[in-house]
């Protein structure tokens, strides 16, 4: 790097240490240094941004690197860019410094696409719609990254496995003194695979059974 750039071998190695502290590189051995999951989210949404100078093998590169550590390989590009797309627009939509962006897991980022509240899915508004009002994008773009969106908040949410094997990530809505309702977010079905509510009759019968279940303990 020193010889392609001119750069002193003295000054990357202060810039490599600048990068290590902001979390988007670690060092792996001697002269030897790693992208963070952090770093190649940052750069992926520099390239979306339009910021930099960034190629898009380098951009392919980052989102391949996201997929793997964040167990996202099932997905294919264009619906995994997507999602990233729309994270980009909740940060930008905070406000906030892409150096306190947070990527340990694909379900951490979730909250970018998400309003404050999630109470006005009581009211049989669905997700797709609530996600592309907070976002102001349209439902089709929350349609294209339906399957990654669910997956995330699987991990994020409190989930529960059902008899058949299905996933669901529920909300509870209520207080004490009255009866607890779930409002069902998304789940992993053996037939539908990764979707956001519950569509699938066998889950929402199950789902059901339990709710009334533990309703009647109260």
């Amino acid at each position: 790097m020193s010889n392609t750039t001119g750069i002193s071998i003295a000054t990357l190695y202060r810039k490599a240490l600048e990068l290590m502290n902001m979390g988007l590189i670690d060092k792996i051995d001697r002269g030897h240094y790693v992208v963070t999951t952090k770093g190649a989210l940052i750069l992926a949404l520099l390239y979306l941004s339009g910021i930099g100078d960034i190629s898009i093998d380098t951009f392919n590169i980052a989102v391949n690197k996201l997929k793997d550590d964040w167990d996202a390989t099932e997905f294919n590009n264009e619906e995994f860019v997507e999602f990233i797309d729309l994270v980009r627009r909740g940060i930008t939509k905070l406000r906030m410094s892409l150096t306190n962006v947070c990527a340990r897991s694909l379900g951490s980022t979730i909250h970018y696409l998400l309003p404050e509240s999630l109470n006005s899915l009581g009211n049989n508004r669905s997700l797709i719609n609530v996600i592309a009002e907070n976002l102001e994008v349209p439902i089709e773009k929350v349609l294209n990254a339906e399957r990654v969106i669910a997956k995330a908040l699987l991990e994020f949410l409190p989930a529960i496995t059902l008899k058949d094997g299905c996933r669901a990530a529920v909300l509870l809505q209520g207080d004490q003194s009255r009866k607890i309702t779930l409002i069902r977010v998304a789940m992993k079905c053996k037939v539908h695979g990764y979707k956001l509510g519950i569509d699938c009759p066998i889950a929402n019968s199950l789902i059901s059974r339990l709710i009334s279940i533990n309703n009647n303990k109260y």
